[in-house]
């Protein structure tokens, strides 16, 4: 069979984060695919600032010989707006890629909105919802019952309405603090070919982020009490620097109609296993937007909501048992300059007097570990670390 690109579309919605395709390589015979149609990310949701995201879809078969139609994937200039059974319209304002802005005010418990896209002559419109309550998220904790094994993270609903069922879903963002082992206050700079001084260690603190693409979901349809208690959000192993300072997650939680949590389960589905041959294909995701112009075809579903729950933990370095497999030793450096040692990947972790001490760069230099050092978050609660001396400058 002829080898095909398969385009893994724009799955999870702008208000949370931005999932990029990807594009990989796929033995399959499909050839009965719609050549294009519209991908609708996005959400209604009370009192925020929503980015809808629109897309075009690609043929399935598309080969090498006409690739140039990811050139064309974000270009969709269209009329975009949220509108309201009451008169209520909030306009979308394009700001690039196939992206519209949205400023969407407080949102009736009473009136149905939808959102409108007109395009190609034609009209999108989602179907017509009352906004969603939003549920809050009761607690979170962390555990690890084996020092040798992973630290989980969960989550606990608030109880919703007696005798019924609720849909959530769940993503989450991450940031941690990353220390050098050796937090040196020297660091050679092979441009001046001299080990210079600083006020304070450069590079031995930094932060990361990670904003997930990961969507988590959950349902309270087996459970005789209507609360889900105990849903892992993340699992983090014990070697993982994210655990080797001060971890935070932030998670937001969002409550679906039954309709759009069957959607993001295909979704799932269709991200996790696409590549097998029996896996569902795009048009069978079910969406809740039609089009005036029944030929086209539409993957998306727009939810409407009165907002999102949100809850942060920390997890501290002296809370769980973090195992830095990273050896960081002195004296290791080869013979020769500090150029000559500098190539070989080492850097300066101390001087005493006129001594030099070198170690591998990643115990001093925390970028090896991807953290960037001017990357403190403004809420970080703990504060820079400071030296006051200020060393002698050392050149070679």
């Amino acid at each position: 069979m002829k080898k095909i690109k398969i385009i893994i579309g724009i799955w999870l919605t702008l208000v949370f984060t931005v999932m990029m395709g990807c594009v990989e390589e796929f033995e399959a015979g499909i050839t009965d695919i719609p050549t294009e149609g519209l991908v609708v990310e996005g959400d209604i949701i009370s009192d925020s600032t929503m980015v809808f995201q629109l897309s075009k879809t690609l043929p399935l078969n598309m080969t090498e010989d006409n690739e140039d139609l990811f050139d064309t994937y974000w270009d969709v200039d269209a009329e975009l707006s949220v509108k309201g059974s009451d008169g209520t319209l909030w306009p979308g304002y394009w700001c690039g890629k196939g992206q519209y802005r949205v400023e969407i005010g407080t949102l009736k418990h009473e009136v149905a909105y939808h959102l409108e896209i007109r395009y190609n002559g034609d009209i999108y419109q989602s179907e017509p919802q009352k906004p969603m309550k939003t549920n809050r998220i009761e607690k979170m904790a962390f555990k690890q019952p084996d020092l040798n094994g992973p630290v989980t993270i969960s989550l606990d609903t608030e109880e919703g309405d007696a005798g019924g069922s609720d849909y959530y879903l769940w993503y989450f963002e991450e940031d941690w603090e990353v220390r050098a082992h050796f937090q040196t206050t020297y660091l050679y700079e092979p441009g001046l070919n001299a080990i210079v001084p600083y006020s304070y260690p450069p590079v031995a603190q930094g932060w990361c982020y990670n904003g997930t693409d990961k969507i988590i979901l959950g349902t309270t349809e087996s459970n005789t009490k209507n609360q889900i208690v105990g849903k892992i959000i993340q699992t983090i192993q014990n070697n993982d620097h994210r655990i080797s300072c001060l971890y935070s997650i932030r998670v937001q939680q969002r409550n679906l109609t039954r309709q759009e949590y069957e959607y993001y389960q295909v979704r799932n589905k269709l991200s996790n296993e696409m590549g097998g041959l029996f896996t569902p294909q795009p048009s069978e995701l079910p969406t809740n937007i039609t089009c005036s112009n029944p030929s086209r075809k539409v993957v998306g579903y727009v939810g409407c909501s009165m907002g999102v729950a949100h809850y942060q933990l920390y997890i501290s370095e002296e809370e769980v048992f973090y195992l830095d497999n990273y050896r960081c030793e002195t004296g290791e450096e080869p013979d020769g300059s500090y150029q000559d040692k500098y190539m070989a990947g080492f850097q300066v972790s101390e001087k005493m007097d006129q001594e030099i001490i070198w170690s591998k760069v990643g115990c001093v230099d925390v970028r090896q570990k991807r953290a960037n050092p001017t990357g403190r978050p403004s809420w970080w609660p703990n504060p820079y670390l400071y030296y006051q001396e200020i060393p002698d400058y050392v050149g070679n």
